[in-house]
């Protein structure tokens, strides 16, 4: 018993000091520069593999990677999509639809989720089975403030796929 409590005021005063030294801040400049250079590194990385990216009216830059069919969403239609939203400079994941449902699709009425403006754009772009990378500049997204986990001026991606788009009961 005397030896547990050694153990367990031993794991408690680690603690305490590896909290108290903190983790190194983060000294990456977040600019509109930083973000508009970060937007043309990831276009052209998209032209060298072959893709031809189209820009939305509301300027959010795609890809169609597999061609849906069948009408395009509208506003009110309840749909399902799976996504995987990620940073363009480094792939980095940071939302996924596989982590919150287990099906993988994330289920709602279009236009009455509340979704930032890059993402309902995009998702006038899908008809069923459609599959494409949707680029967003920071303010079709997370805008200068960012979030906890999106820097401020930070484009992101989605790799978004239009899983279902469900008839409404008329009983």
């Amino acid at each position: 018993m005397n030896s547990y409590l050694k153990f367990l005021i031993g794991i408690i005063i680690g603690l305490t000091v590896i909290s108290c030294l903190g983790l190194p801040e983060d000294d990456t400049d977040y600019t509109p520069e930083r973000e508009a250079a970060i937007i043309s590194e990831y276009i052209d990385s998209l032209f060298a593999r072959g893709y031809d990216v189209d820009t939305s009216a509301a300027g959010v830059y795609y890809v169609i990677l597999e061609e849906g069919e069948g009408d395009y969403v509208q506003p009110g239609d309840s749909i399902g999509i799976k996504y995987v939203g990620f940073f363009p400079e480094n792939s980095g994941v940071f939302d996924t639809s596989e982590y919150w449902y287990d099906d993988g699709i994330w289920k709602f009425t279009y236009s009455s989720a509340n979704l930032i403006s890059g993402f309902y754009n995009a998702i006038s772009l899908l008809n069923k089975g459609t599959t494409g990378l949707f680029m967003m500049p920071s303010d079709l997204a997370y805008g200068s403030t960012g979030t906890t986990t999106i820097p401020p001026y930070s484009p992101i991606v989605f790799e978004l796929e239009l899983a279902d788009i469900y008839q409404q009961s008329t009983e």
